[in-house]
Parts: C-alpha cells; structure tokens; sequence
C-alpha cells in the first residue's frame, strides 16, 4: 500500500487475477471429486478463505489480515460443527431407512 493509502494497481491485478485461476482451478478439483468431497463443503469453504486472506494480507497488511482471518473464524467455526453435526444426523437417518428397508 501506498503511502497515500491506494493500493498498486500491478500488484492488486496479479492478485486477483490469481484468485481467479485460483477459484476456477479450485472448482475444477471440487467438481473432479464431487463424490469424494460432497460431504466436505465447508472445509473446502476454509481452504479458499484461507488462500483469499492469505493474498489479503499482501495487501492489507499481516495485522489487519489476522484480524479477518479472526473474523471469519468466529462465524465459521460454528458452520463447520453445524457441517459434522448434519452429517452425523443425516448418516444415522439413513441407517434407520436402510434398517427399515430391510424388514
């Protein structure tokens, strides 16, 4: 960042074009192994927040990206137990149709 507080424009266009690539090449991996991740949502939710706040702090600064990382963290952390708490639900659920089914 500039002294002036605007942020160099090269840089900030390599970043984002980055996170572009990024997102897109993401999302290619995600759809290869859809079967494979499709119970794993939100922990492939924290793997982009981590790249896009890790680029953040280029920017940003390390402080301040702490401070989102922060953030997010306090809002995420009860998704991702809400994640595994679904999961489990929706994994006994289907052992008691499938119980059922069998009678």
């Amino acid at each position: 960042m500039d002294s002036n507080g605007i942020v160099n424009s090269t840089g900030f266009g390599i970043a984002f074009i980055f996170l572009v690539i990024f997102g897109v090449a993401y999302n290619i991996i995600v759809e290869r192994f859809q079967k494979r991740t499709q119970r794993f949502t939100a922990e492939l939710v924290v793997g982009g927040v981590l790249v896009t706040v890790a680029t953040s702090g280029f920017f940003i600064g390390w402080a301040d990206a702490t401070v989102v990382l922060l953030f997010f963290a306090a809002d995420g952390i009860p998704m991702i137990i809400g994640s595994w708490l679904r999961s489990a639900r929706d994994d006994e659920e289907a052992k008691r149709i499938q119980k059922e089914s069998l009678r």
